[in-house]
């Protein structure tokens, strides 16, 4: 579950600080992520619970670890830009950091790590690499590998982001 979190933020992150660098448009996107994860997630105390609760989560866990493609629109603002832009290049209080790694006319490559802290046993790295074709299109590729408690998690995912329109009509920017 954190590991997804992080894949979102990671996503977000790094299409924000991209689209501020590199003229992408604000407004509403579509955009298309495939996800495929693989291994059991470090659930902290996994051996103490109770066997059929473990068997129920080992199968859900083996019903995703096919691909799995998910498709939104979302709404791209200036504000929002900026807001993610800060929090990827800040070392708050929270465990997890962002760095971006390069970045060029066409191409930004982060990477993300997050330290175990007391609510998470879990130790979790990652890198993103996310290419822009023109102001409106983007593609990208990321992986994330959570480990601790005895077990781990991969996760790896392709994305591809499209222009849509300048007025975002029903769909809220993220965060409100």
């Amino acid at each position: 579950m954190k590991t997804t979190i992080l894949l979102g933020m990671a996503v977000l992150c790094g299409t924000a600080a991209w689209a501020a660098e590199f003229d992408i448009r604000p407004g509403l996107w579509e955009m298309t992520t495939t996800m495929q994860m693989s291994g059991l997630p470090p659930i902290p105390n996994f051996d103490q619970i109770p066997a059929e609760q473990r068997a129920r989560i080992e199968a859900a866990m083996n019903n995703v670890t096919g691909p799995h493609t998910t498709t939104v629109k979302s709404c791209v603002t200036k504000e929002g830009i900026d807001k993610a832009i800060a929090q990827a290049n800040s070392n708050s209080r929270n465990k997890c950091e962002t760095k971006i790694v390069s970045m060029t006319a066409s191409k930004v490559v982060m990477h993300i790590e997050c330290t175990p802290d007391a609510k998470n046993a879990a130790k979790t790295t990652g890198d993103v690499t996310i290419e822009r074709q023109d102001a409106e299109h983007y593609t990208g590729t990321g992986a994330m590998k959570s480990t601790g408690s005895g077990h781990s998690m991969d996760v790896k995912w392709t994305m591809a982001g499209k222009f849509v329109a300048a007025d975002c009509g029903n769909v809220k920017p993220a965060g409100q």
